[in-house]
């Protein structure tokens, strides 16, 4: 009899047992509770697709919470991703190579654009041509893509920086510096551009004299790409999404735009800029000699800052460039 009471307790016990694990729901870490993704970008057209796609809520459509952080100063921009305000950054790839040289733990996963015309030289009236340029002032962020750009444009024209004082100046700051006399030409992009020309200033050259300079980039830290990798690929997806739409969709489009970031309509343009579609990142992070591979510019930018004092280390581009994400988009597509 007891025997038979004990089988009967055991099984009853058993089955409570079962029933609770069978109605106990495993805690899985689903997508929604990783992280906001926060990303920081700055007053260039080529990032403004991330206005697109957070004010249309692509992102959410995608999968993925962002927190764009706009931050119209480019250098500001910058500092605060170094201060470590944000997972990615939308920017160029001087920028990013600049960064590594004080923070290795970044990669770049996406190409958003290049400057095909949208960076210039912007000089005074009576300039015109680069030889009148000797023994003038250029106003230029020192020891960043600007500067690079500089000499190059020296160099294309049987010049060098020893012909000239190279100033630092924020691009934000040209059109008072020309305006003032403290420079007489600088490097600068949209509105600004418009500005110096308002004030009198004229455009000399730009990056149509350098295809393939200027890229821009986006670039999360090595953490999120490692830990958060579905975020990113949601990232992307609705990146291009708003692209797309941007090109469809123009005027509704630009006039977001320009609500979102406090701007006038007509200074918002994609005038100068190659938005980068998905073949051009495969293009771009296919590894190669020529302009059009990002491996080409980057070991031309590790060679600059190494000669500059930028970078104190050989920069690894392997560990640099992460092709994964576009090709992963590829074979979806």
């Amino acid at each position: 009899m007891k025997s038979r009471f004990f089988r009967f307790l055991s099984f009853f016990l058993l089955s409570i047992v079962l029933i609770t694990a069978c109605n106990s729901t495993p805690k899985v870490t689903s997508r929604s509770e990783l992280p906001t993704l926060r990303v920081i970008y700055n007053l260039w057209p080529g990032n403004f697709p991330i206005a697109i796609a957070h004010e249309k809520g692509f992102f959410t459509a995608q999968g993925v919470k962002v927190e764009p952080i706009y931050i119209e100063n480019y250098v500001e921009s910058i500092s605060a991703f170094s201060a470590d305000r944000a997972d990615g950054i939308a920017t160029s790839l001087g920028s990013i190579i600049n960064i590594i040289g004080k923070n290795p733990d970044v990669q770049i996963t996406q190409v958003t654009d290049q400057s095909a015309g949208a960076d210039v030289l912007v000089v005074q009236r009576d300039i015109k041509s680069m030889n009148d340029l000797k023994g003038k002032r250029i106003g230029t962020k020192l020891g960043d893509f600007g500067e690079l750009f500089i000499s190059t444009l020296l160099h294309k024209n049987h010049l060098t920086t020893n012909d000239v004082t190279l100033v630092n100046v924020e691009p934000e700051s040209v059109p008072a510096g020309l305006q003032s006399g403290d420079i007489q030409a600088g490097n600068t992009w949209e509105p600004y551009t418009g500005q110096a020309v308002k004030a009198g200033a004229q455009v000399l050259l730009s990056t149509k004299q350098t295809p393939g300079l200027l890229p821009n980039v986006i670039a999360f830290r090595t953490s999120v790409v490692r830990d958060r990798p579905l975020q990113i690929q949601a990232f992307i997806r609705a990146w291009f999404q708003a692209q797309d739409y941007w090109k469809a969709h123009p005027e509704e489009s630009n006039a977001l735009i320009a609500k979102t970031l406090n701007l006038k309509p007509e200074e918002v343009s994609t005038d100068g800029v190659q938005l980068y579609t998905l073949q051009d990142n495969l293009k771009a992070f296919t590894p190669g000699n020529t302009e059009d591979s990002l491996y080409y510019t980057a070991k031309l930018y590790a060679d600059f800052y190494t000669r500059t004092g930028g970078l104190n280390a050989a920069l690894n581009i392997q560990k640099l460039l992460d092709p994964s994400f576009v090709q992963q988009l590829q074979k979806v597509k």
